[in-house]
């Protein structure tokens, strides 16, 4: 089992001295698909006696990416560092599936399900308990990535085998690793796959009929490879075009499997 080390670069020891309330707009307003107005307005809700005029799309792109990484606390910047350490190893990974009524934030998937859902600095814990008894239902082993200042109250929340990363500026530390969890619900699993899937792995998409003939290990194998190839190619386009999408952008280009240059030229 892989276990991330969240390596956040000094990004908040080295921050220039900003509005942090108009960054947490920043972020609320701005999206891949927009155009250069756009970026530049936003960019001059931090920097209002800068001249954006000269630069491209791509530049304003990236100059709104650093100040996210660097001045931002909230997930999308986690989500980042979750890719960047699970991009070159053997595991297919995504963004945001969906479990019963909750989504959660990423999952690898290989020999086990590991889950992630996080909880930045500004991010509340209302709705926690109820995620993790949700992600219980369905995978292997799950994470919670949290900023330290939630740890007390998180504690008596999650399930004793859920695993605790606490983030706090640049630094991280494990509290506790995952353990196997034993109480997958196949029921829960079966209802995350299509019809199609439901069909090209057991043969039919009723799923009384599955569950009456197939024992908890064989549903969850197949529940693994299942979602390994749904997420298979969005996950390896990513991997491959690394190196021209930003940071901010990661799960957008999950999503859609846009060629970067597309949306930043």
């Amino acid at each position: 089992m892989s276990y991330f080390t969240l390596k956040l670069m000094g990004k908040f020891n080295q921050q220039p001295v900003i509005d942090y309330k108009a960054v947490k707009e920043v972020v609320k307003c701005y999206n891949t698909l927009d155009y250069g107005p756009k970026l530049r307005q936003l960019l001059l809700m931090i920097y209002p006696g800068n001249n954006f005029s000269k630069c491209c799309k791509l530049e304003l792109h990236q100059k709104l990416n650093d100040l996210i990484l660097l001045s931002y606390e909230g997930e999308q910047v986690l989500k980042y560092e979750l890719f960047k350490e699970f991009h070159n190893k053997n595991v297919v990974a995504a963004y945001e599936i969906k479990v019963k009524s909750s989504r959660v934030d990423f999952l690898t998937i290989n020999g086990f399900t590991t889950s992630f859902e996080i909880k930045s600095n500004l991010d509340n814990l209302d709705k926690l308990a109820k995620q993790s008894v949700d992600y219980l239902s369905a995978f292997e082993f799950n994470n919670l990535v949290i900023h330290e200042r939630h740890l007390k109250k998180c504690i008596d929340m999650i399930p004793a085998n859920f695993g605790i990363i606490t983030v706090d500026k640049d630094q991280h530390s494990f509290y506790r690793k995952p353990r196997l969890n034993q109480h997958l619900n196949p029921s829960v699993q079966l209802s995350l796959l299509t019809k199609k899937e439901l069909f090209q792995s057991f043969g039919t998409f009723a799923q009384e009929d599955i569950l009456i003939s197939n024992n908890t290990d064989t549903i969850n194998d197949l529940f693994k490879l299942a979602l390994k190839e749904r997420y298979r190619s969005r996950w390896e386009f990513i991997v491959e075009h690394s190196n021209d999408i930003l940071p901010i952008d990661i799960q957008f280009f999950f999503n859609k499997n846009i060629k970067p240059a597309h949306i930043y030229s």
